[in-house]
């Protein structure tokens, strides 16, 4: 196998990695701003 082909591989490991992360911590910021819990909101999902 090719030093480049394994480097993607691992790369987008880390990706869907990340974007897991984020969009967890992104959902949780967002319910704790949603259930008054946080002093602050997200104008675009809170309305």
């Amino acid at each position: 196998m090719s030093k480049r082909g394994q480097l993607g591989i691992i790369e987008f490991k880390y990706f869907i990695i990340g974007l897991l992360i984020g969009l967890l911590g992104g959902f949780i910021l967002v319910y704790l701003g949603t259930a008054q819990i946080l002093p602050f909101s997200v104008p675009l999902v809170c309305g």
